[in-house]
């Protein structure tokens, strides 16, 4: 039944796909977020929805079937993307042997990578800019809808447990944290009233569906884009509320289990989980201090003869003592050590700098679109919430493995498309006050249309 659901949604979608570049862009990342192959397991299973709606873009792009096509420009962002693109390249070359998931990741980063550079060329304007925000909320939404729907229905007891597109419970939970600030921007400027209640049910299913997962990532992540956006928010006092009450909402719905588990959080230094992710920390800093410039491979420090090669040694956290010597690899637990164990120190400063250049657009786009006056507010709101979710993926990254996943690269790319979209709304009112003013110092005081106006 599954399976022809999704033919029969395939079968729409794709002359929707050759209209245009636009609706083909919107298609492919949407079949990019959504983990569709959990769901199917017929006939439709084998069947690429998003490498074929990748093509049809990419067609739709070189034929320039768009009425709104936008130019790429040589800005920060896209040279960090492409420097990011060329390091991760390089560290797949020139990976350790015996590490089979090198070449896997890498098709799946490049592909990332591209769709990213590519926005600029079909996301122009306002209503692009929200409809690509609906897709994003549709994607991951999605999954924080149907694990929270079940949550609910269990009272409390259904385990999210994640997927292998994201990975497990704990991976999932700050994924699903960095959807809600897209929700709840949804939730505030879309058009229609179900569309508005639609999108803060699924923010508030979301979380729910966070606190199914039992990961103390996830709450911790959950916590400080709480505060975040507290502190961001034009109107801080009802936000404040917002947050009160959210956190009462948890409170009231988490399951026993889901309290003695976060309880442990301020024991963390003595939990062995804790100094399995160091252990796997210095392993990781080891290799990128034997290969700074490439490091070793996508995932290199999940690799069984990687691990041989290096397990034991400090590397940069020399001044921790774990206790112990694992014999099995581990995953790399930090988005900042996974990426410094694959790329090196060279592919690790990129990827800092692409964030930190994404959270300081943020700043200009505010300072910008103030400006603008109450015009250009919801730039300023969603430039807010584009920086909650980057912040989720900084804070909850301290202790899962998500460097390469999409939903942060799409987050990255869409606050440079926004910046560019005030500062083209802001020229455009400077014109019109020009024009304005041009034609107000052109009409003679005494003409007889100032005088007939006057008497009517």
């Amino acid at each position: 039944m599954r399976d022809l659901m999704f033919l029969g949604a395939f079968l729409v979608l794709l002359p929707l796909a050759f209209r245009n570049a636009f609706v083909a862009y919107l298609i492919w990342g949407w079949t990019g977020l959504i983990a569709i192959d959990n769901y199917l397991f017929g006939f439709m299973a084998p069947v690429k929805l998003n490498f074929i709606f990748a093509l049809i873009t990419l067609l739709m792009v070189l034929l320039k079937k768009d009425t709104e096509r936008g130019t790429l420009n040589a800005n920060a962002t896209i040279v960090l993307l492409i420097l990011f693109f060329l390091q991760g390249s390089l560290s797949a070359v020139f990976a350790y042997d015996g590490n089979n998931l090198n070449w896997l990741l890498y098709d799946r980063f490049w592909k990332e990578l591209v769709f990213a550079v590519l926005m600029p060329l079909v996301i122009v304007k306002r209503y692009r800019i929200h409809a690509f925000v609906l897709v994003m909320c549709l994607g991951m939404g999605f999954h924080g809808l149907i694990d929270g729907l079940k949550f609910f229905s269990s009272g409390g007891s259904h385990l999210v447990r994640g997927f292998v597109k994201f990975g497990d419970n704990n991976h999932f939970a700050v994924m699903l944290v960095m959807a809600v600030p897209p929700l709840l921007y949804m939730s505030s400027y879309s058009k229609t009233r179900w569309l508005r209640l639609a999108a803060l049910a699924i923010a508030i299913i979301t979380i729910a569906a966070v606190i199914g997962t039992r990961s103390r990532g996830g709450f911790v992540a959950m916590a400080a884009v709480g505060l975040w956006l507290v502190l961001t928010s034009r109107k801080r006092l009802p936000a404040l509320t917002v947050f009160i009450a959210g956190i009462i909402f948890v409170v009231a719905i988490a399951p026993a289990e889901w309290t003695d588990r976060m309880e442990t959080i301020q024991e963390a230094d003595q939990e062995s989980s804790l100094l399995t992710r160091v252990e796997a920390w210095q392993v990781s800093s080891v290799i990128a201090l034997h290969n700074p410039i490439v490091g070793g491979g996508f995932h290199a420090v999940a690799t069984q003869p990687v691990w041989d090669r290096f397990r034991g040694q400090k590397g940069l956290l020399g001044f921790v003592d774990v206790g112990f010597e694992s014999q099995v690899f581990r995953a790399a637990h930090s988005i900042y050590f996974e990426v410094l164990g694959d790329m090196g120190f060279l592919g690790f400063f990129i990827f800092i700098g692409l964030l930190l250049n994404a959270l300081k657009n943020g700043v200009q786009i505010s300072r910008l679109a103030r400006q603008g006056g109450p015009e250009l507010e919801w730039a300023i709101d969603l430039s807010r919430s584009l920086a909650a979710t980057i912040f989720a993926f900084l804070v909850g990254g301290l202790t899962v493995s998500i460097a390469y996943t999409e939903f942060i690269y799409m987050a990255v790319m869409l606050m440079e498309i926004l910046k560019q979209e005030v500062q083209r709304s802001l020229s455009e009112q400077r014109a019109r006050s020009e024009v304005q003013a041009s034609g107000l110092k052109n009409v003679p005081t005494s003409s007889p249309i100032t005088l007939s106006a006057g008497a009517n």
